[in-house]
């Protein structure tokens, strides 16, 4: 008699595990979306080329007819050069940071760097701090620990200590930088700047420039042309570049222009590069917008989006606080939610 007893208790066992495998997989349903195109009406201009968060909250949104601010309480405001009485020095905004205590940087074409913080505008250009900023089109920010506030521009670079500006430009950066106009910028937790050009990639350390190519990385990074560049929580230096995205992770470099999950997109333009809090990249570019969980990436279209993402040019992402992601797009912004399937 002892099979048939085995025979039950191996039966009764295969449909509690099928059952306990049901039952989890009605637990950690996969999470689907819901689109939400913001109005037009709320934004200088449509094209939004950069958004930024607070610690409280505050979410901005660059373009090239201004900035507006969607506050914690989703209250829409919109400044200009002339609404902040030229504070904002051009209503061309490039790039944007938050420093201390919620300040905002803002990079500008043509009009420096204005700097706005307690509801005070404050403009830094290259005639107010004789040639500290290099040159009035910046291209981009970094800010390091909170002290340090870097700044790529057309003719090299800067940093912003306390009151005090140093340039790098001219004959300081003739030999060491691939070319003088800088494209992007990024300080890593050790301090060691990565300087994009539209020539090539430098690490600069203490007194050491390195130079990044295509060549020098065995077509890793896929094109001279650095876009953008993110230091990302674990380390990982993520560059964007003219013709796809590449990553250097403790010296050893990993390009993603031919991965089958980006498909065409992998060898498009990418314009911007973001981390989220799940240690995940968030990236921008021509026809569309891409995600990486570290493993495999996955793509947000005008096609399969279902019209949530309404152009092939997203430049700006902005991963917000839960699991929701805002995108920056040539006609406007689109907000991507979480909702969890009943199904």
């Amino acid at each position: 008699m002892p099979y048939p007893l085995t025979l039950n208790f191996l039966r009764r066992a295969l449909l509690t595990l099928i059952f306990c495998l049901a039952a989890s997989f009605t637990v950690k349903a996969q999470p689907r979306y819901t689109w939400t195109i913001q109005d037009l009406s709320r934004i200088p201009h449509p094209e939004v080329m950069a958004i930024t968060m607070d610690n409280q909250g505050n979410k901005w949104f660059g373009t090239p007819g201004g900035l507006t601010r969607l506050s914690a309480i989703q209250d829409w405001e919109i400044f200009t050069s002339k609404s902040t009485d030229g504070g904002l020095g051009s209503d061309v905004i490039t790039s944007l940071a938050i420093g201390m205590n919620t300040d905002l940087w803002v990079g500008t074409d043509g009009g420096g760097v204005s700097h706005y913080a307690d509801g005070r505008w404050t403009r830094h250009t290259l005639e107010s701090t004789n040639k500290g900023l290099p040159d009035n089109s910046v291209s981009a920010i970094a800010v390091w620990r909170d002290r340090e506030y870097w700044f790529a521009t057309r003719n090299g670079f800067a940093v912003l200590r306390g009151n005090v500006w140093t340039p790098y430009s001219g004959e300081m950066v003739s030999g060491r930088l691939p070319n003088k106009m800088t494209t992007a910028i990024a300080v890593d937790s050790a301090g060691d700047k990565w300087i994009g050009t539209i020539a090539g990639l430098v690490r600069f350390s203490g007194a050491t420039w390195e130079t990044h190519t295509q060549s020098s990385t065995r077509e890793q990074l896929p094109h001279n042309r650095i876009t953008k560049i993110m230091i990302a929580p674990n380390g990982d230096v993520w560059v964007g570049t003219y013709k796809g995205v590449a990553r250097n992770r403790k010296g050893k470099w990993t390009g993603f222009s031919n991965d089958a999950a980006l498909g065409p997109i992998g060898v498009e333009q990418v314009y911007d590069l973001v981390a989220d809090s799940a240690g995940g990249v968030w990236m921008a570019m021509k026809g569309g917008a891409a995600y990486y969980d570290g493993t495999a990436w996955k793509t947000y279209t005008r096609v399969n989006t279902g019209g949530g993402i309404r152009t092939i040019y997203v430049y700006s992402v902005l991963p917000g606080r839960n699991r929701d992601v805002w995108f920056g797009s040539k006609e406007g912004i689109s907000l991507m939610r979480p909702v969890l399937s009943e199904d």
